[in-house]
């Protein structure tokens, strides 16, 4: 009896709840990382020249983590949990951007969209077979 209450859970579980915390998970990865970076970037000689790839870095892993936690917590539909946090975590951006009224740069914005939608999609799917699952003995 148990089994069917579990697979219905796992059915009832809600994409845009499970992608609400996987874009939660890839925010704090992203200031986390981002502030590890700051202080790399500070020991450095000159930490204008490595901003923006350390920018980079950290907003990639976080879409990579975002898209992980989501299909993890989802267990199914990668492209649909990867794409969904993309979306969001891009929207995040944007809207700080303007929040705290930065310029920005369009063309860069074009080459890192499709990244962090990609990167999102691949972070699902290593998400989605990373369960909990014990292996069967032969």
């Amino acid at each position: 009896m148990n089994k069917n209450i579990s697979a219905k859970n796992e059915k009832e579980k809600n994409l845009f709840l499970c992608a609400a915390k996987g874009l939660l998970a890839a925010v704090i990865c992203t200031l986390l990382l981002a502030v590890v970076c700051c202080f790399i970037g500070l020991s450095m000689g000159d930490p204008d020249k490595y901003t923006k790839i350390f920018a980079l870095v950290s907003l990639f892993a976080g879409a990579f983590v975002g898209g992980f936690a989501t299909a993890h917590e989802m267990g199914r539909a990668t492209l649909f949990c990867g794409v969904l946090t993309g979306i969001l975590l891009i929207a995040v951006m944007v809207l700080a951007a303007l929040g705290f009224a930065l310029p920005l740069d369009f063309g860069l914005f074009g080459l890192c969209a499709p990244c962090v939608l990609a990167l999102a999609v691949l972070g699902a799917n290593i998400g989605v077979g990373s369960g909990d699952k014990k292996k069967k003995k032969r």
